[in-house]
């Protein structure tokens, strides 16, 4: 089976309704930390075997607390820095409509190897199955896709791998080509037209766009297919996926509001510079999104070297985002854990407006569906008002079920293009962008500028086990330069 189908990409929320985030971006925050630099700069190493040197981690998501809490673990004195006022970053649990629900990332992604399985364990969370075979396609009013046609597309999708693959083996690196391009090429050289055309755009888009968070234009033939999945089955958690990052940031020394403006680093050590104070350490770790590093919010002097900036412009920054539907009651069927609606006019060939409907129901046993939309369809939506961007989604549950179900009585939207402590839901391969931009934004400038995060880990591109493993890998190689020293 297609890797895509395995695996739910880092899913992220930024919702308008309660985040205050910009705001603090942008005007800094006055609270209940303050911060003593002087001490802080006490704590710079002085080569003593005794001595706990001091690390600063930017984030407080999943790499930069795993970083955080192995360099603890290590004997190293750790200050983790969060511009937001909650820890977690792109993991978030939101309970304001009675119920948790993750607004960020929402699944384990094949449970069996995967590092976030022994941790569940060790915590004794609460895991459910979710079951990405188990998605129903609707043509018309309670009028199921037949399976004549689902053929058809499982056959025109499996010419598109193929060719995709074939095209990568033959392509110079020197030369981008796009999804797009492919599946056009699919479409003319098969003859694909009517409900099957509709059809395989859909699948397209569920298997490509919604789990790149990006529409086909915008992604490259090179990342496509050659992520590492793990085994078993892909899982939710009921009670929210926050209870991870809350077990592990236990007893870690985490300063929220505390926005990083500057980085500064030379042989001594480094200092960065927030709205709240100094702080100056042996060596910095910097987990911020790729969106972040993309947008230049963070000064860094000496400025990055040229082939990291050249790794930052090429990687892609994708925008898949969540609207919550809550209803008074359930009124689709409970079986699948997925439906769409796969016969909508579109305006262009491109599957701009494609909408997966999640069925949260069979997780939380309340009356809720999770709408994932992706790239351009997604940043359109941002321009509505949130009542209008939920008219736009009902239409296709409309042309589901009828136009006689009853409205949603609350909903959460979600916009992490326009978060910006994010500026995007998570990394993809743009079609200029190849594994190496990972490593090249994964290597440390000297030793003292170091970095972790999803964007960083290209064999779990945009997955929270390749954040917490990105965290892994800073620390274990900080610990081994100074081991080395």
């Amino acid at each position: 089976m297609n890797q895509y189908n395995n695996r739910r990409k880092f899913l992220i929320q930024s919702r308008n309704l309660v985040y205050g985030g910009l705001a603090s971006w942008l005007c800094g925050c006055v609270g209940a930390f303050s911060q003593d630099s002087d001490r802080l700069a006490s704590r710079l190493p002085n080569n003593s075997s005794d001595d706990k040197q001091q690390i600063i981690v930017i984030g407080a998501g999943i790499a930069g607390i795993t970083a955080a809490k192995k360099l603890q673990a290590e004997g190293y004195h750790v200050v983790v820095l969060e511009g937001r006022d909650r820890i977690g970053g792109r993991i978030w649990t939101d309970n304001s409509l009675g119920v948790p629900l993750d607004l960020g990332a929402a699944w384990i992604h094949k449970v069996g190897g995967n590092p976030l399985s022994p941790l569940v364990k060790q915590f004794g969370i609460n895991t459910v199955k979710s079951d990405y075979d188990s998605q129903w396609n609707y043509q018309g009013v309670n009028q199921l896709l037949d399976e004549v046609e689902e053929r058809r597309i499982n056959l025109a999708f499996q010419t598109f791998i193929e060719m995709v693959n074939k095209l990568k083996d033959e392509t110079p690196l020197s030369k981008s080509i796009s999804l797009e391009e492919v599946a056009q090429q699919v479409i003319q050289a098969k003859q694909i037209e009517g409900i099957t055309l509709k059809g395989f755009r859909a699948r397209l888009a569920s298997t490509v766009e919604s789990e790149m968070g990006d529409n086909l234009v915008n992604l490259g033939i090179r990342g496509f297919n050659e992520d590492s999945a793990f085994t078993g089955a892909d899982v939710v958690f009921p009670q929210g996926y926050t209870q991870v990052v809350q077990a592990l940031a236990k007893d870690l020394d985490i300063r929220i509001n505390h926005l990083v403006q500057k980085i500064a680093y030379d042989d001594m050590g480094v200092e960065v510079t927030t709205n709240r104070g100094v702080f100056k350490g042996a060596r910095v770790i910097v987990t911020v999104p790729l969106g972040v590093l993309k947008r230049g919010s963070i000064e860094f002097s000496p400025a990055l070297p040229q082939e990291k900036l050249t790794a930052i412009e090429q990687l892609g920054m994708g925008a898949l985002n969540k609207l919550v539907l809550k209803f008074p009651k359930q009124f689709w069927a409970s079986e699948p854990h997925s439906m769409a609606y796969i016969n909508g006019d579109r305006d262009r060939q491109s599957s701009d407006r494609y909408i997966d409907f999640w069925n949260w129901q069979k997780y939380i046993k309340q009356p809720i569906l999770v709408a994932l939309v992706s790239g351009n369809f997604s940043r359109a939506l941002s321009q509505m008002s949130q009542s209008e961007a939920t008219q736009n989604i009902m239409m296709d549950l409309q042309a589901m079920f009828g136009k006689d179900i009853s409205p949603p009585t609350a909903t959460l939207l979600t916009q992490w293009h326009n978060d910006p402590f994010a500026y995007g839901s998570y990394t993809t391969f743009a079609p200029r962008a190849s594994f190496e931009d990972c490593d090249r934004l994964a290597n440390p400038v000297g030793d003292r500028l170091f970095f972790a995060g999803e964007a960083t880990y290209g064999k779990y591109l945009g997955t929270v086990h390749g954040a917490l493993l990105s965290g892994e890998r800073e620390a274990n190689r900080i610990a081994k330069i100074d081991k080395l020293g």
